[in-house]
């Protein structure tokens, strides 16, 4: 596999992360629990994952990737609380 198409892989699997961690937070919001710090933790992502795709730089997936294991870890503190 060339270095492109493997970050095409990895932006593929950033989105899907990104979006299973919003449907987490809304199912948490909708339950009355506060969800503030998880959705500032995400805000961010959506436009790191667009210069990713421009740049196809792997410096960019590990920072995004450090950002999504942030947020995950604020969600599951969140889902303590389901």
């Amino acid at each position: 596999i060339k270095m492109a198409e493997q970050i095409d892989l990895t932006i593929e699997n950033l989105k899907e992360q990104l979006n299973e961690f919003k449907l987490k937070i809304s199912k948490c919001r909708k339950r009355g629990l506060n969800t503030k710090l998880a959705e500032v933790k995400i805000i961010n992502i959506p436009s790191k994952i667009k210069m990713l795709e421009i740049t196809k730089d792997l410096s960019d997936v590990k920072k995004i990737n450090k950002l999504l294991d942030d947020a995950r870890i604020e969600i599951e503190n969140i889902e303590k609380f389901i």
